[in-house]
């Protein structure tokens, strides 16, 4: 259970408005994220790299306000997981978002957390399956680790068929 200074910190960046970026922090965050993205065709590249660093950021912040009332209870509450492969991927690796708002000890009780939740998700479907990422990080597994992506989904496809 997270301790009362995060649970603290993260409700006071829940209730902050989100600021409009100065474009020295938009020059910064898109140089930040240009890495990620080098693999992709330069027509997409740099469409990708300015919807992230203007609105996917913003939309991730205000979808992460009701993550532990609303969806949890929704998850919760929810029916039973249809009879189809499932494999849940499990990203435990180094997530510079999560570094910077969280000390240490936090982040190891988010990936402990993050693994208990991940294994009864994959454990409650009959055909699922959890495959931990050590190197990769939640926010940006599909670009870190694009090969075990690819892979999860040609086996959800060979196992579907």
């Amino acid at each position: 259970m997270r301790a009362e200074p995060e649970t603290r910190k993260l409700t006071q960046l829940h209730a902050q408005e989100i600021p409009e970026l100065t474009q020295e922090q938009l020059q910064q965050a898109s140089d930040q994220a240009a890495p990620l993205f080098a693999k992709w065709p330069p027509a997409v590249r740099r469409p990708l790299i300015e919807h992230h660093v203007t609105a996917a950021w913003k939309a991730g912040l205000y979808e992460d306000r009701n993550l532990y009332d609303v969806v949890s209870g929704e998850l919760r509450h929810a029916s039973d997981l249809p009879d189809v492969p499932l494999i849940v991927l499990t990203a435990l690796g180094y997530d510079a978002a999560q570094a910077h708002l969280w000390p240490e000890g936090v982040l190891r009780e988010i990936n402990d957390a993050k693994t208990t939740l991940h294994e009864q998700l994959a454990s409650s479907a009959r055909r699922g399956e959890r495959r931990v990422l050590e190197n990769a990080g939640h926010g940006w597994l599909h670009e870190e680790r694009q090969d075990a992506v690819f892979q999860a989904i040609t086996d959800l496809l060979d196992r579907a068929a």
